[in-house]
């Protein structure tokens, strides 16, 4: 991202003098005479270090830094004024609005060398900002490293992985048992490393950098195994192995050119088990399962081991094709089908993944670091299923660990943009509104799909900032628009439930559309009702605040998750938006059709407009308009496309979506 600069002074001998000065050094400057110049600047480029004069007409430099303040917090700003302002400048020193106070007239090295360390200051704070946003709300296990090796944070998970207490004064090195030099090295010198290691208490953990700093980089680490056992009792099971007696046999199978399959089994819901009812009976229910599965595993001539956290690990000889492994992994799981196992309430499942051998791996141990990992990956899938280990697996892993890298810069680096997805009134028969969707052009990935980058960014934290970017833009688009006479009823802008669970979220809010002339009743945020059912008190409260600025609030995805529509009294929504789902069969299936009637139907009882998505066909229309829906969108009516394109559909697409609708 080039160094934006903006400079706002109301003499323009000033701005050109300081144009001159800052062009030279290579920043990209933009200048403004006025406060509301410069917040009109920011608002397009929303530049990193702000040069303003503190005594200008209509809005002083103090009333347009706070501001700045607000709408941009990662700015810096430094006053350049005259000496007789410093005591009114020292309250926005204090306040944090002001990074410098520079004095008129100014020595240009002096100026020079301070710019360059708001631009190294703005950089910085950024990356911390990132990494703290990265441990607080990543599901994975993370660790910071240092140049030199220190350990830096250590998030919470990382921690119960690594079993650490206090690693204010460790080293890297110091978490693990003797490995290779190389696998240190390249993970602390490579921007891509990925290593295993064991660390001193035994554990052996897969590291991947997931984020380079200039000081220090980020790896996420990943539980490969456990060698400490969870059930002591259980290792005393006759023919139960362990882990080395594993590995030992695997690589005799290996060295014999005897093919044979390595399979891990997770008892999948066990912590589940351990609440409902309570930890010795589910301890004692688990060594049952484990004597059941150790009878099976004998009938299918299988060796069996333990490795901990309710892990198992088969080695599976005598076959002949794949085949084979799902025959025999079938037999084995065949008595916990829910009508044979009724020595308990719960329901058994099992996540069951296997490698080939020696396709999948050339020793015991990379076999069965394969199968671990792969376990892992499918640890959130189907129960019961058999997932044979795949490579791609790990570079698919690799491959997000580089978009989360990327979106944490992809607004600074301007590769975002947005494109409007028309929606069509269906009494009105004419375009009357949109919705606004993100879209990520990448220089080397490409164009990012948003079903691949949102869930990353939903996971990672940086939704959070993406979904301010949005509005932001968005609001532009509307003030444009109202300018060139383009009437719309509303614009609807998805906003994420971790979004909206921030504690500033209202108030950023607010302010951010403080900053634009328009109309907020245009505005309609879209939300997942999931969210908004498991915080419904701060739901309530938060959409409330909305509704009172004039904001609307839709339901989206309405239908594929809760069954009960209690909620839907108790929270300010004006849209429900049916889920594209829901309409697939309408045209040809009366469930389907009675459904929807009934939705629409309450949905306007309760005084809620229904919106639905995902209309392709004439005959799915005709059905939406027959069951008295609202509003529809889909690639019947228009893709997704850029601001230029959907102004221009606006203009023509009335008459002719009503000569379709009417069948000519």
């Amino acid at each position: 991202m080039p160094n934006k600069l903006l400079l706002v002074d109301d003499e323009p001998a000033i701005l050109r003098s300081l144009a001159r000065v800052f062009t030279r050094e290579g920043y990209s400057v933009f200048t403004a005479d006025s406060g509301n110049a410069a917040l009109a600047i920011m608002q397009l480029e929303a530049c990193q270090v702000v040069i303003s004069d503190f005594r200008m007409p209509i809005m002083d430099g103090a009333t347009l830094l706070a501001e700045i303040k607000i709408l941009y917090p990662a700015s810096l700003c430094i006053v350049l004024s005259g000496f007789a302002d410093f005591n009114a400048v020292l309250a926005l020193l204090n306040s944090g609005s002001a990074f410098r106070f520079l004095q008129k007239p100014w020595d240009e090295t002096t100026l020079l060398v301070e710019v360059a360390e708001a631009f190294r200051t703005y950089d910085e704070t950024r990356d911390e900002k990132i990494i703290t946003q990265l441990m607080a709300s990543s599901a994975d296990g993370l660790v910071e490293v240092f140049a030199g090796g220190q350990l830096g944070r250590v998030n919470g998970i990382a921690k119960n992985l690594l079993k650490l207490n206090d690693v204010n004064h460790s080293t890297f090195v110091e978490l693990f048992s003797p490995v290779s030099d190389d696998g240190v090295a390249h993970l602390l010198d490579s921007p891509t490393g990925h290593a295993v290691l064991k660390t001193v208490a035994g554990r052996e953990i897969e590291a991947f950098v997931k984020i380079v700093y200039e000081h220090s980089r980020v790896l996420q680490v990943l539980l490969v195994d456990d060698a400490e056992p969870v059930f002591s009792s259980l290792i005393n099971l006759p023919a139960v192995l362990d882990q080395k007696s594993i590995l030992c046999s695997a690589d005799v199978h290996l060295q014999a050119g005897k093919p044979f399959a390595m399979v891990a089994i997770q008892l999948k819901n066990y912590g589940f088990w351990s609440e409902m009812v309570g930890f010795s009976e589910a301890e004692a229910l688990f060594e049952d399962i484990s004597a059941v599965l150790l009878k099976q595993a004998s009938k299918i001539s299988a060796l069996m081991g333990y490795l901990a956290n309710e892990q198992f690990v088969l080695l599976l000889d005598n076959i002949s094709a794949e085949l084979d492994v799902h025959a025999k992994l079938a037999a084995l799981i065949e008595p916990f089908g829910p009508l044979n196992y009724t020595k308990s309430a719960v329901r058994v499942e099992f996540v069951i993944t296997y490698c080939m051998a020696p396709e999948d791996g050339q020793s015991g141990r990379q076999l069965l670091n394969n199968v671990l990992i792969s376990n892992r990956l499918h640890a959130n899938g189907h129960a019961n299923f058999f997932m044979r280990y795949d490579a791609s697996m790990i570079e698919r892993k690799r491959s997000q660990l580089l978009i989360s890298e990327a979106l944490f810069y992809a607004i600074d680096n301007e590769q975002l943009f947005l494109h409007y997805q028309p929606k069509f009134d269906l009494k009105q028969r004419k375009i009357c509104s949109c919705e606004v969707l993100l879209r990520w052009q990448h220089p080397s990935l490409g164009f990012v799909s948003p079903a691949v980058f949102i869930p990353i960014a939903e996971q990672e934290g940086q939704i959070v900032e993406l979904g301010y970017w949005v509005l932001q833009r968005a609001c532009m688009a509307i003030s444009n628009w109202s300018k060139q006479g383009v009437q719309l009823d509303k614009v609807a802008i998805n906003i994420s439930g971790k979004q909206l669970a921030q504690d500033d979220f209202i108030p950023r809010v607010e302010t951010l559309l403080a900053g634009f002339d328009i109309d907020t009743s245009l505005l309609e945020f879209e939300l997942t009702e999931t969210w908004l059912i498991e915080n419904l008190e701060q739901s309530i409260e938060k959409l409330s605040r909305l509704k009172k600025a004039g904001v609307s609030i839709a339901i989206d995805d309405f239908g594929t998750g809760y069954s009960s529509l209690s909620y839907l009294s108790k929270l300010p929504i004006d849209v429900i938006k049916i889920d594209r789902s829901l309409i697939t069969d309408i045209a040809q299936n009366l469930n389907t059709q009675s459904m929807v009637a009934n939705i629409t139907r309450m949905a306007h009882d309760m005084s809620m407009q229904v919106v639905v998505e995902g209309v392709e066909t004439l005959e799915q229309l005709k059905m939406l308009e027959q069951l008295n829906c609202d509003v529809i969108q889909g690639f019947l009516i228009a893709k997704p496309q850029s601001e230029q394109s959907f102004i221009h559909f606006v203009g023509i697409a009335g008459a002719g979506l009503a000569s379709l609708m009417e069948g000519q």
